[in-house]
């Protein structure tokens, strides 16, 4: 997991591809925290997963990325740890059951001649590789899938049928045939993600930053273009300048959801049982805009780097002074917070060497500095304090590769007291 995003674009791909395997076997072993009544209907899908797994594995573990699936899936780990959370994520774990078949059904995946009857409602089918939700009438108890069709069931019949061949149910939502009412909820950003309007995680109001109280949809009285034209200008600066890390978004940042509106400061969060997804406040700059994007990304790529290695023996206690923070945080706050500032120094590095007009702005250099300052007080920090494991000891080689070459450039360029007072070690 480099850090420069420069250095390895098939990095992230290999640990993705591992995380969502991770993901599969999870799913086979949720029933005992399914609810009671929907264990059979658990082991009935388990069975076409692991059908599937056998034969069409790419296109299975496809399925885990969806934030429809994976999210709800993983925050069942948190039931006992937030309790507040527990109807939410229960409300959220039946319905991945559902959304599970329909990307399966999208994929090809359930067998011919077979078909999979869910009683448990008729909830709106949600799906990226539609662009938002298919919506039953509201007569519908029930929802059918099969390798043909999707089909709404009420009092015992069909009241709704779509095909599930992706042009056939293009064409079927285009002409408004089927009876599903359609929803568009993500608009496409570039070629790299996708603006949502919908949130399927069940502890997104789950909050951890001082200055925040959860993360909730919300436009921030802004109009949906505003907030995709400034995120086209940041992932097309993002694109140009640090291409590396461009291309890994394109695998696995699937979703950015607006949380509000602020001139004044920009709040961002991400959370590790929400991979591929990140929350965002709109804000006037695109050059903040375009560090919160990094920012973010980069705490998913470590986020699904984890799940497989262990990077620190003292990751949680004690807490630390952070550099970016005003909270106490834990050793693994502080590994979080230089993975993630390093690239977006290196990013203001490659402007002002490429002779970008904004790097001739006063502010741009000054801030340039103070990223620089704060990936020092944070990497000082662990070099003090952490007690790494072997992957950590690798990681943390690459961090330090990486801020020694943009201290270094300072003192080459006779920066290094201005006006952060950062001295190479």
């Amino acid at each position: 997991m480099p850090a420069d995003p420069a250095d390895d674009t098939h990095a992230l791909a290999r640990a993705y591809s591992r995380y969502l395997a991770g993901s599969c076997r999870l799913f086979l072993t949720i029933e005992p925290q399914l609810p009671a009544e929907l264990r059979s209907s658990h082991r009935r899908v388990a069975a076409l997963v692991e059908s599937a797994l056998a034969t069409q594995q790419r296109a299975l573990l496809s399925c885990f990325a969806s934030p429809t699936v994976g999210t709800p899936m993983h925050c069942l780990a948190l039931r006992d740890e937030i309790e507040a959370f527990r109807p939410r994520i229960d409300q959220a774990a039946a319905a991945l059951l559902p959304h599970l078949l329909f990307e399966m059904a999208l994929r090809g995946l359930i067998p011919q001649q077979q078909s999979i009857l869910w009683e448990h409602g008729a909830p709106a089918l949600t799906s990226l590789a539609i662009g938002g939700a298919l919506v039953p009438p509201a007569s519908a108890t029930g929802l059918r899938f099969s390798a043909s069709h999707l089909a709404a069931i009420g009092g015992g019949a069909e009241v709704a049928r779509l095909p599930v061949q992706a042009q056939a149910l293009q064409r079927a939502l285009a002409d408004g045939t089927g009876g599903f009412r359609f929803e568009p909820q993500y608009r496409r950003i570039g070629t790299v993600s996708r603006f949502a309007t919908v949130d399927h995680n069940p502890i997104a109001a789950f909050e951890a930053h001082p200055d925040k109280a959860g993360n909730h949809i919300d436009l921030g009285g802004r109009p949906a273009d505003e907030w995709v034209a400034i995120l086209e200008e940041s992932f097309a600066l993002i694109e140009r300048f640090l291409p590396g890390e461009c291309a890994e978004m394109g695998t696995m940042l699937h979703q950015i959801i607006p949380v509000g509106y602020d001139r004044e400061r920009h709040l961002s969060a991400s959370y590790r049982e929400a991979v591929g997804t990140v929350y965002m406040t709109l804000h006037p700059s695109v050059m903040i805009m375009t560090e919160a994007l990094i920012h973010e990304f980069q705490h998913n790529k470590f986020n699904v780097s984890a799940y497989n290695a262990d990077y620190l023996r003292n990751a949680f206690h004690p807490l630390y002074k952070s550099p970016v923070r005003p909270d106490p945080r834990p050793l693994w706050g502080i590994v979080l917070a230089v993975h993630a500032f390093l690239p977006v120094a290196e990013l203001y590095r490659r402007m002002r060497d490429a002779g970008h007009e904004w790097a001739q702005r006063p502010d741009f250099e000054r801030r340039m500095a103070e990223l620089d300052l704060k990936n020092h007080e944070g990497m000082d920090m662990l070099r003090a304090h952490a007690q790494f494991t072997p992957a950590g000891h690798a990681l943390f080689g690459e961090l330090e590769a990486l801020e020694r070459r943009h201290l270094a450039e300072r003192t080459a360029r006779g920066l290094e007291n201005t006006p952060t007072e950062i001295h190479l070690a």
